[in-house]
Protein backbone atom coordinates (compact mmCIF):
# COMPACT_ATOMS: atom_id res chain seq x y z
CA UNK A 1 0.00 0.00 0.00
CA UNK A 2 1.31 3.77 -0.99
CA UNK A 3 2.30 5.92 1.98
CA UNK A 4 0.73 9.24 2.28
CA UNK A 5 3.10 11.67 1.29
CA UNK A 6 4.11 14.42 3.86
CA UNK A 7 5.90 17.68 3.39
CA UNK A 8 8.06 19.32 6.42
CA UNK A 9 8.24 22.94 5.51
CA UNK A 10 10.69 25.15 7.29
CA UNK A 11 13.15 28.08 6.63
CA UNK A 12 11.57 31.31 4.93
CA UNK A 13 11.70 35.21 4.41
CA UNK A 14 11.89 36.10 8.39
CA UNK A 15 14.39 36.74 10.85
CA UNK A 16 13.50 33.61 12.61
CA UNK A 17 14.99 31.81 9.78
CA UNK A 18 17.29 29.91 11.12
CA UNK A 19 15.41 28.51 13.72
CA UNK A 20 12.99 27.60 11.90
CA UNK A 21 15.43 25.13 10.35
CA UNK A 22 16.23 23.66 13.94
CA UNK A 23 12.34 23.01 14.01
CA UNK A 24 11.85 21.69 10.61
CA UNK A 25 15.01 19.36 10.95
CA UNK A 26 14.16 18.20 14.82
CA UNK A 27 10.29 17.52 13.06
CA UNK A 28 12.32 15.47 9.94
CA UNK A 29 13.58 13.24 12.72
CA UNK A 30 10.43 12.42 14.17
CA UNK A 31 7.78 12.33 11.40
CA UNK A 32 6.50 8.45 11.47
CA UNK A 33 8.22 7.04 8.58
CA UNK A 34 6.37 3.18 8.61
CA UNK A 35 3.08 5.57 7.83
CA UNK A 36 3.93 8.45 5.79
CA UNK A 37 6.98 9.38 3.24
CA UNK A 38 8.03 12.50 4.12
CA UNK A 39 9.75 15.11 2.16
CA UNK A 40 11.89 18.44 3.37
CA UNK A 41 11.18 21.37 1.45
CA UNK A 42 13.36 24.72 2.75
CA UNK A 43 11.87 28.45 1.72
CA UNK A 44 15.33 29.97 1.17
CA UNK A 45 15.72 33.90 2.55
CA UNK A 46 14.70 34.64 -1.03
CA UNK A 47 11.73 33.40 -0.88
CA UNK A 48 12.28 29.91 -3.21
CA UNK A 49 11.20 25.92 -2.27
CA UNK A 50 13.69 23.57 -2.25
CA UNK A 51 13.77 19.86 -1.92
CA UNK A 52 16.82 17.42 -1.67
CA UNK A 53 17.86 14.59 0.46
CA UNK A 54 20.95 16.82 1.61
CA UNK A 55 18.35 19.35 3.32
CA UNK A 56 18.02 16.80 5.78
CA UNK A 57 21.97 17.67 6.87
CA UNK A 58 22.11 20.84 9.33
CA UNK A 59 25.78 21.59 7.42
CA UNK A 60 23.25 22.44 4.50
CA UNK A 61 22.67 25.35 6.07
CA UNK A 62 25.87 27.08 7.26
CA UNK A 63 27.25 28.14 3.79
CA UNK A 64 23.60 27.39 1.45
CA UNK A 65 24.36 26.31 -2.11
CA UNK A 66 21.53 25.43 -3.94
CA UNK A 67 23.42 22.37 -6.23
CA UNK A 68 21.78 19.38 -6.68
CA UNK A 69 18.33 21.10 -5.11
CA UNK A 70 15.48 20.39 -7.07
CA UNK A 71 12.98 23.82 -7.14
CA UNK A 72 9.29 22.89 -6.51
CA UNK A 73 6.68 25.15 -6.30
CA UNK A 74 2.51 24.82 -5.66
CA UNK A 75 -0.26 25.92 -7.51
CA UNK A 76 -3.31 27.16 -6.77
CA UNK A 77 -6.31 25.38 -7.39
CA UNK A 78 -4.29 22.15 -7.11
CA UNK A 79 -3.18 19.37 -4.17
CA UNK A 80 0.33 18.86 -5.86
CA UNK A 81 3.56 19.77 -5.71
CA UNK A 82 5.33 20.82 -8.93
CA UNK A 83 8.79 19.97 -10.30
CA UNK A 84 10.76 22.60 -12.09
CA UNK A 85 13.39 24.63 -13.26
CA UNK A 86 12.21 28.10 -11.67
CA UNK A 87 10.36 28.22 -15.40
CA UNK A 88 8.90 25.54 -16.17
CA UNK A 89 7.50 23.39 -13.99
CA UNK A 90 5.41 19.88 -13.45
CA UNK A 91 3.21 18.07 -11.09
CA UNK A 92 4.87 16.00 -9.12
CA UNK A 93 2.82 14.17 -6.56
CA UNK A 94 -0.23 15.00 -4.48
CA UNK A 95 -0.05 16.33 -0.90
CA UNK A 96 -1.53 14.54 2.25
CA UNK A 97 -0.71 17.43 4.81
CA UNK A 98 1.79 20.61 4.81
CA UNK A 99 3.42 20.29 8.79
CA UNK A 100 4.44 23.79 8.74
CA UNK A 101 8.04 24.64 10.80
CA UNK A 102 7.97 28.36 9.18
CA UNK A 103 8.44 30.67 12.57
CA UNK A 104 7.67 34.95 12.29
CA UNK A 105 6.90 36.32 9.31
CA UNK A 106 6.14 34.65 5.95
CA UNK A 107 5.36 31.55 8.60
CA UNK A 108 3.25 32.28 11.68
CA UNK A 109 1.20 35.33 9.97
CA UNK A 110 -1.21 33.37 7.79
CA UNK A 111 0.22 34.34 4.19
CA UNK A 112 1.73 30.76 3.95
CA UNK A 113 -1.62 29.08 5.48
CA UNK A 114 -3.28 31.40 2.68
CA UNK A 115 -1.13 29.49 -0.32
CA UNK A 116 -2.17 25.97 1.15
CA UNK A 117 -6.06 27.01 1.70
CA UNK A 118 -5.92 27.75 -2.37
CA UNK A 119 -4.55 24.73 -2.97
CA UNK A 120 -6.96 22.80 -0.46
CA UNK A 121 -3.81 21.36 1.07
CA UNK A 122 -4.43 20.35 5.03
CA UNK A 123 -1.48 21.86 7.20
CA UNK A 124 -0.72 22.17 10.86
CA UNK A 125 -0.76 25.19 12.38
CA UNK A 126 -4.03 27.75 13.00
CA UNK A 127 -6.08 29.19 10.05
CA UNK A 128 -5.12 32.49 8.19
CA UNK A 129 -7.12 34.46 10.28
CA UNK A 130 -6.16 32.94 13.81
CA UNK A 131 -2.56 32.80 12.50
CA UNK A 132 -2.60 36.54 11.73
CA UNK A 133 -4.79 37.46 14.99
CA UNK A 134 -1.27 35.35 17.29
CA UNK A 135 1.49 37.41 15.52
CA UNK A 136 0.43 40.76 15.73
CA UNK A 137 0.75 41.83 19.26
CA UNK A 138 -1.50 45.08 18.85
CA UNK A 139 -4.52 43.28 17.66
CA UNK A 140 -3.74 40.05 19.95
CA UNK A 141 -4.37 42.20 22.81
CA UNK A 142 -7.23 44.16 21.67
CA UNK A 143 -8.92 40.73 21.52
CA UNK A 144 -7.36 39.58 24.94
CA UNK A 145 -9.15 42.70 26.21
CA UNK A 146 -11.99 42.05 25.16
CA UNK A 147 -12.28 38.63 26.38
CA UNK A 148 -11.76 40.02 29.73
CA UNK A 149 -8.34 38.16 29.54
CA UNK A 150 -5.56 40.15 31.37
CA UNK A 151 -2.41 41.45 29.52
CA UNK A 152 0.20 43.44 30.31
CA UNK A 153 -0.64 47.56 29.61
CA UNK A 154 0.22 48.46 26.27
CA UNK A 155 0.46 52.14 23.93
CA UNK A 156 1.26 51.22 20.21
CA UNK A 157 2.36 53.38 17.10
CA UNK A 158 3.01 53.68 13.68
CA UNK A 159 7.06 54.52 13.06
CA UNK A 160 6.23 56.94 11.00
CA UNK A 161 4.09 58.95 13.26
CA UNK A 162 6.94 58.93 15.46
CA UNK A 163 9.75 60.88 12.98
CA UNK A 164 6.88 63.04 12.95
CA UNK A 165 5.35 63.33 16.41
CA UNK A 166 8.45 61.94 18.29
CA UNK A 167 7.55 64.17 21.16
CA UNK A 168 3.69 63.79 22.11
CA UNK A 169 4.21 60.10 21.63
CA UNK A 170 7.06 59.98 24.42
CA UNK A 171 4.83 61.54 26.38
CA UNK A 172 2.30 59.66 26.11
CA UNK A 173 3.88 56.64 27.03
CA UNK A 174 5.12 58.04 29.95
CA UNK A 175 2.39 59.40 31.34
CA UNK A 176 -0.04 55.67 30.55
CA UNK A 177 2.78 53.48 31.41
CA UNK A 178 4.25 55.24 34.33
CA UNK A 179 7.98 55.29 32.43
CA UNK A 180 10.70 55.94 35.17
CA UNK A 181 8.93 54.11 37.60
CA UNK A 182 8.63 51.14 35.71
CA UNK A 183 10.68 49.57 33.22
CA UNK A 184 8.71 48.96 29.82
CA UNK A 185 9.24 47.04 26.86
CA UNK A 186 9.85 47.83 23.28
CA UNK A 187 8.58 45.53 20.46
CA UNK A 188 8.02 44.90 16.79
CA UNK A 189 4.42 44.28 16.46
CA UNK A 190 4.78 41.47 14.28
CA UNK A 191 8.18 39.19 15.36
CA UNK A 192 8.96 36.76 17.35
CA UNK A 193 12.01 34.75 19.50
CA UNK A 194 12.70 38.41 21.17
CA UNK A 195 13.95 39.79 17.96
CA UNK A 196 14.30 43.79 17.84
CA UNK A 197 13.19 43.90 21.18
CA UNK A 198 14.36 46.41 24.11
CA UNK A 199 14.14 46.99 28.14
CA UNK A 200 14.09 50.36 29.13
CA UNK A 201 13.27 52.90 32.06
CA UNK A 202 14.82 56.13 30.72
CA UNK A 203 13.70 58.69 27.98
CA UNK A 204 17.17 57.86 26.24
CA UNK A 205 16.49 54.27 26.37
CA UNK A 206 12.94 54.13 25.44
CA UNK A 207 14.20 56.54 22.54
CA UNK A 208 16.67 53.88 21.30
CA UNK A 209 14.79 50.86 21.59
CA UNK A 210 11.74 52.25 19.42
CA UNK A 211 14.65 53.18 16.76
CA UNK A 212 15.47 49.39 17.51
CA UNK A 213 12.04 47.88 16.86
CA UNK A 214 11.45 50.37 14.21
CA UNK A 215 14.19 48.43 12.17
CA UNK A 216 11.97 45.01 11.90
CA UNK A 217 8.04 46.57 11.95
CA UNK A 218 6.44 49.85 10.57
CA UNK A 219 4.23 48.99 13.65
CA UNK A 220 5.73 49.37 17.25
CA UNK A 221 4.04 48.57 20.62
CA UNK A 222 5.84 49.30 24.28
CA UNK A 223 4.51 47.16 27.24
CA UNK A 224 4.94 47.77 31.02
CA UNK A 225 6.60 45.43 32.53
CA UNK A 226 5.09 43.25 35.11
CA UNK A 227 8.11 43.40 37.76
CA UNK A 228 9.39 40.33 39.60
CA UNK A 229 6.81 37.93 37.56
CA UNK A 230 7.23 34.32 37.17
CA UNK A 231 7.58 33.98 33.55
CA UNK A 232 5.34 30.21 32.48
CA UNK A 233 4.80 28.83 29.44
CA UNK A 234 2.06 26.33 28.48
CA UNK A 235 1.20 24.40 24.83
CA UNK A 236 -2.36 23.60 23.97
CA UNK A 237 -2.66 20.73 21.55
CA UNK A 238 -6.14 20.18 19.81
CA UNK A 239 -8.74 21.99 17.00
CA UNK A 240 -12.70 23.23 17.88
CA UNK A 241 -13.66 20.07 19.20
CA UNK A 242 -10.69 19.03 21.87
CA UNK A 243 -7.94 20.76 23.42
CA UNK A 244 -5.30 19.59 25.83
CA UNK A 245 -3.48 21.76 28.23
CA UNK A 246 0.62 20.88 28.61
CA UNK A 247 2.43 20.56 31.17
CA UNK A 248 3.66 24.36 32.18
CA UNK A 249 7.28 25.41 31.58
CA UNK A 250 9.47 27.72 33.51
CA UNK A 251 11.81 29.01 30.66
CA UNK A 252 15.58 29.47 31.78
CA UNK A 253 16.38 33.19 31.91
CA UNK A 254 20.00 34.74 32.60
CA UNK A 255 19.19 38.59 32.22
CA UNK A 256 16.45 40.64 32.59
CA UNK A 257 14.47 39.33 30.07
CA UNK A 258 14.40 36.11 28.30
CA UNK A 259 16.52 37.71 25.33
CA UNK A 260 17.24 35.19 21.48
CA UNK A 261 20.23 34.15 22.57
CA UNK A 262 19.27 32.82 25.70
CA UNK A 263 16.21 31.40 23.94
CA UNK A 264 17.77 29.69 21.17
CA UNK A 265 21.67 29.94 21.05
CA UNK A 266 22.89 28.68 24.49
CA UNK A 267 20.44 26.46 24.78
CA UNK A 268 20.55 24.69 21.32
CA UNK A 269 24.21 23.67 20.96
CA UNK A 270 25.39 22.25 17.95
CA UNK A 271 22.02 22.44 16.16
CA UNK A 272 19.97 20.71 19.10
CA UNK A 273 18.54 17.89 16.05
CA UNK A 274 16.35 16.28 18.27
CA UNK A 275 15.62 11.75 17.42
CA UNK A 276 13.65 9.94 19.69
CA UNK A 277 16.27 8.45 21.89
CA UNK A 278 18.32 11.64 22.61
CA UNK A 279 15.72 14.01 22.84
CA UNK A 280 15.66 14.44 26.89
CA UNK A 281 19.13 16.16 26.55
CA UNK A 282 17.71 18.92 23.68
CA UNK A 283 14.47 19.77 25.56
CA UNK A 284 14.94 23.02 27.36
CA UNK A 285 15.97 23.31 30.82
CA UNK A 286 13.79 25.20 33.23
CA UNK A 287 15.23 27.48 35.52
CA UNK A 288 15.50 26.48 39.84
CA UNK A 289 13.02 28.85 41.26
CA UNK A 290 9.58 28.06 43.37
CA UNK A 291 7.58 27.00 40.79
CA UNK A 292 2.74 28.68 40.83
CA UNK A 293 1.02 26.84 43.23
CA UNK A 294 -1.91 24.48 42.19
CA UNK A 295 -4.39 27.13 42.14
CA UNK A 296 -2.28 29.46 39.51
CA UNK A 297 -0.82 26.94 37.55
CA UNK A 298 -4.58 25.38 37.30
CA UNK A 299 -5.83 28.78 35.75
CA UNK A 300 -2.84 29.41 33.54
CA UNK A 301 -4.06 25.76 32.09
CA UNK A 302 -7.42 27.53 31.81
CA UNK A 303 -6.25 30.62 30.57
CA UNK A 304 -4.54 28.80 27.87
CA UNK A 305 -7.36 26.69 26.78
CA UNK A 306 -9.81 29.80 26.79
CA UNK A 307 -7.57 31.78 24.28
CA UNK A 308 -7.03 28.61 21.79
CA UNK A 309 -10.68 28.34 21.60
CA UNK A 310 -11.15 32.43 21.50
CA UNK A 311 -8.64 32.71 18.70
CA UNK A 312 -10.03 29.49 16.49
CA UNK A 313 -6.72 27.77 16.86
CA UNK A 314 -5.86 24.62 15.70
CA UNK A 315 -2.65 22.55 15.74
CA UNK A 316 -0.13 23.22 18.98
CA UNK A 317 0.42 26.65 20.18
CA UNK A 318 2.33 27.83 22.86
CA UNK A 319 1.08 30.58 25.24
CA UNK A 320 3.92 32.60 26.95
CA UNK A 321 2.57 34.41 30.78
CA UNK A 322 3.95 36.71 33.20
CA UNK A 323 2.24 35.83 36.73
CA UNK A 324 2.08 37.37 39.33
CA UNK A 325 2.24 35.32 42.57
CA UNK A 326 2.06 37.63 45.46
CA UNK A 327 -1.24 39.21 44.01
CA UNK A 328 -2.45 35.67 42.22
CA UNK A 329 -2.42 37.23 38.94
CA UNK A 330 -2.07 35.72 35.54
CA UNK A 331 -1.13 37.99 32.70
CA UNK A 332 -1.23 36.20 28.83
CA UNK A 333 1.71 37.58 27.26
CA UNK A 334 1.59 36.07 23.75
CA UNK A 335 0.30 33.36 21.61
CA UNK A 336 2.70 31.44 19.26
CA UNK A 337 1.05 29.82 16.78
CA UNK A 338 3.99 27.40 15.37
CA UNK A 339 6.02 27.47 18.27
CA UNK A 340 9.85 26.51 18.44
CA UNK A 341 10.52 22.36 18.46
CA UNK A 342 6.71 22.50 17.68
CA UNK A 343 6.40 22.36 21.93
CA UNK A 344 6.76 18.06 21.62
CA UNK A 345 8.45 17.95 25.41
CA UNK A 346 5.55 20.10 26.73
CA UNK A 347 3.64 17.08 26.25
CA UNK A 348 5.70 14.03 27.15
CA UNK A 349 3.53 13.55 30.79
CA UNK A 350 0.83 13.58 29.12
CA UNK A 351 2.41 10.56 27.33
CA UNK A 352 3.13 11.77 23.62
CA UNK A 353 5.82 11.10 21.87
CA UNK A 354 7.77 13.90 19.54
CA UNK A 355 5.85 11.40 16.61
CA UNK A 356 2.74 11.02 18.38
CA UNK A 357 2.61 14.48 18.44
CA UNK A 358 2.93 14.92 14.75
CA UNK A 359 0.65 12.07 13.98
CA UNK A 360 -1.96 14.20 16.18
CA UNK A 361 -1.48 17.40 14.04
CA UNK A 362 -1.81 15.75 10.80
CA UNK A 363 -4.48 14.04 12.02
CA UNK A 364 -6.25 17.78 13.22
CA UNK A 365 -5.06 19.55 10.13
CA UNK A 366 -7.27 16.67 7.80
CA UNK A 367 -10.01 17.28 9.71
CA UNK A 368 -9.69 20.96 9.36
CA UNK A 369 -9.38 20.93 5.79
CA UNK A 370 -12.71 18.35 5.52
CA UNK A 371 -14.79 20.58 7.84
CA UNK A 372 -14.00 23.66 5.89
CA UNK A 373 -14.69 21.84 2.32
CA UNK A 374 -18.06 20.56 3.59
CA UNK A 375 -19.10 24.66 3.72
CA UNK A 376 -21.21 25.97 0.84
CA UNK A 377 -18.78 28.61 -0.95
CA UNK A 378 -20.73 29.06 -4.28
CA UNK A 379 -24.82 30.95 -4.56
CA UNK A 380 -26.22 30.99 -7.84
CA UNK A 381 -27.29 34.22 -9.21
CA UNK A 382 -28.58 36.19 -11.97
CA UNK A 383 -26.50 39.47 -10.70
CA UNK A 384 -24.24 38.71 -14.17
CA UNK A 385 -27.40 38.63 -16.50
CA UNK A 386 -29.18 41.19 -14.95
CA UNK A 387 -26.16 43.61 -15.24
CA UNK A 388 -25.10 43.05 -18.24
CA UNK A 389 -28.80 43.22 -19.65
CA UNK A 390 -29.64 46.42 -17.15
CA UNK A 391 -29.17 49.77 -17.91
CA UNK A 392 -26.28 50.03 -15.60
CA UNK A 393 -24.41 48.24 -18.15
CA UNK A 394 -25.35 50.43 -21.32
CA UNK A 395 -24.60 53.31 -19.12
CA UNK A 396 -20.61 52.00 -17.90
CA UNK A 397 -19.80 51.29 -21.66
CA UNK A 398 -21.05 54.51 -23.09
Amino acid sequence: MEKEKVIVMFGGKSAEHDISIITGLQTLKNVDREKYDVFPVYLSREGEMFFGKKLENINTYFNFNSKNLKKVTFKTGSKNIFLGNGKTFKKWFEVGCVILCCHGLNGEDGTIQGLFELCEIPYTSPNVLSSSICMDKIIMKDVLRANLIKTPDSFSFKKTDFYFNEKEILNEIEKKLGLFENFCFVKPANLGSSIGISKCKTREELEEAINVAGNYDERIIVEKSIENATEVNCAVLGNADYQIASNLEYPTSWSSFLNFEEKYILRNKAGNIIEENNKEEAEPKTKKQKKLSEKLESKVKEIAIKAFKIFNCSGVVRIDFLVDKENEIVYLNELNSIPGSLSFYLFKDQGFTFTKLINKLIDFSKKKMKDKLENKYSFSSNALVNFGAGNKMNKYTK
